[in-house]
């Protein structure tokens, strides 16, 4: 009986512990709107076998790391490169193609708010 329950409690745990593990990329994810008149209107990076996804009214088309917040769009011979607020969160996304750089502002997150986010508004409310 012991056993079963030491078991069941290390199987919960790992479970818990796979959970809650957020991937790096998780801070791209979202939906970037470029200024008016710009080739394109909106991407939405996504997540897709373990790679980002970069997805728009021309097509869907993987992004393959190049270095920390910079990436390589094969199908336009672009860069693709985000921009962090304060050096956390992403807030715009660069992409640069054939000699031209669209901005792109980072409209929405599929994450509303991150475990530490969380706790620190919530705590500010508490407390404040």
């Amino acid at each position: 009986m012991r056993k079963l329950c030491f078991l069941t409690l290390i199987s919960i745990g790992a479970f818990l512990s796979v959970n809650a593990q957020t991937s790096p990329l998780n801070d791209y994810l979202g939906k970037y709107v470029f200024a008016e008149g710009s080739p394109v209107a909106e991407v939405s990076i996504t997540i897709q076998d373990s790679s980002l996804v970069i997805n728009s009214a021309m097509g869907s088309t993987q992004l393959e790391k190049k270095g920390v917040d910079s990436f390589y769009l094969a199908t336009y011979d672009a860069l693709v490169v985000f921009k962090r607020k304060d050096g956390t969160s992403v807030e715009s996304i660069s992409i640069f193609v054939q000699g031209m750089e669209l901005m792109g502002r980072k409209e929405s997150s599929p994450v509303a708010l991150k475990e530490d986010e969380f706790y620190a508004r919530y705590w500010m409310k508490q407390n404040y």
